[in-house]
């Protein structure tokens, strides 16, 4: 069955890529195109560059989900159903596109973070989590551009990545360089705390300890079935993508106590919700995809690095050729205009 669902999404994504060559000319922007085609070039570019994960899994605690795992949009009662609920593996993500730079965002869901020693009393547990990734791709005239940085989001940190030394530090300093395979950018998550590195030695987390406790590593790769790994040690598990602009964001206004996101903050005029609602071991401690305050210095603000991109990013490193911050599609920053 895997092979049979391997062959049908070479096809799919064999033939956005003509369509992509053939009308847009490797940009959505480029013709006038209906919003289902559009949708669609977006979400090939997704698939195209859907990372490869490598998973710590210390237990099953650690396996990556979606949110409503659980059958439904509460998010106070995920760590209790964590161990009934269907951990069929889902990535959500989001393409944003400037005039030069494609910005493709991938966060990762996890109902429990927790810890070696009891939660009761170690102190360093939360109800969900949500880790993240950016990768901005530079449109060069190819159908799918040319990757340029990998950020990767492990607790308070972003870390910076480059594909190659044309790019460098801005307000972080590069971490060293992206790894691929076969096109698609790895990264390496720790089991428990789920922090997300650009390199395998990130953290002992990702496949030291794992198996001191008789885990091991699980290693998700794109594909058009959510599956749930059969042990701690499943090297080829698909996980599925699900777009953030038609799951979660349209939720942005459920914030409060027993609802699916809290602790309201106000960005540009808005009030959007910073944390997934979770009140167990520590309340609130999950963020949102436009929740994130990490790097943000004196010059930007929280949510930037998910809603604004292309400043974040052109903050978080130099780069050498041109860098817009003008945009052809963002809905985000769209919808709250409107």
């Amino acid at each position: 069955m895997r092979c049979l669902n391997c062959a049908k999404m070479v096809c799919v994504i064999c033939a956005l890529v003509f369509w992509a060559i053939g009308t847009l000319g490797g940009s959505a922007s480029a013709q006038q195109v209906t919003p289902r085609e559009a949708e669609q070039f977006y979400e090939s570019l997704a698939w195209h560059y859907g990372p490869v994960i490598h998973q710590g899994a210390a237990s099953d605690q650690d396996y990556i989900t979606a949110l409503d795992f659980d059958g439904d949009w509460f998010g106070n009662n995920n760590w209790e159903n964590q161990p009934t609920g269907d951990l069929s593996a889902y990535v959500y993500y989001s393409v944003i596109e400037s005039k030069t730079h494609w910005f493709l965002f991938y966060s990762l869901f996890h109902p429990r973070d927790y810890t070696y020693e009891d939660c009761a009393t170690s102190g360093g547990c939360h109800e969900n989590d949500l880790e993240s990734i950016q990768l901005t791709v530079e449109k060069d005239g190819t159908p799918f551009g040319k990757p340029r940085t990998l950020e990767t989001l492990a607790h308070d940190s972003i870390y910076l990545y480059t594909f190659d030394e044309t790019v460098g530090s801005g307000f972080l300093r590069v971490t060293g360089l992206a790894e691929l395979e076969d096109g698609h950018p790895l990264v390496y998550v720790e089991a428990l705390g789920h922090g997300i590195y650009g390199h395998k030695g990130g953290s002992s987390s990702i496949y030291f300890f794992p198996r001191l406790l008789g885990g091991g590593t699980v290693t998700y790769r794109v594909g058009e079935q959510a599956e749930v790994p059969e042990s701690r040690k499943d090297e080829n598990i698909s996980y599925k993508l699900i777009p953030i602009y038609t799951t979660l964001w349209p939720r942005r206004d459920s914030i409060g106590d027993g609802k699916t996101f809290d602790r309201p903050f106000e960005y540009r005029g808005h009030v959007l919700s910073a944390s997934i609602d979770g009140d167990t071991f520590s309340k609130d401690s999950a963020n949102t995809p436009w929740g994130y305050k990490q790097a943000t210095g004196a010059t930007l603000s929280r949510g930037d690095w998910f809603l604004d991109p292309a400043r974040a990013v052109s903050f978080h490193a130099s780069f050498e050729d041109d860098f817009s911050l003008e945009y052809v599609y963002n809905p985000f920053l769209n919808d709250l205009r409107n």
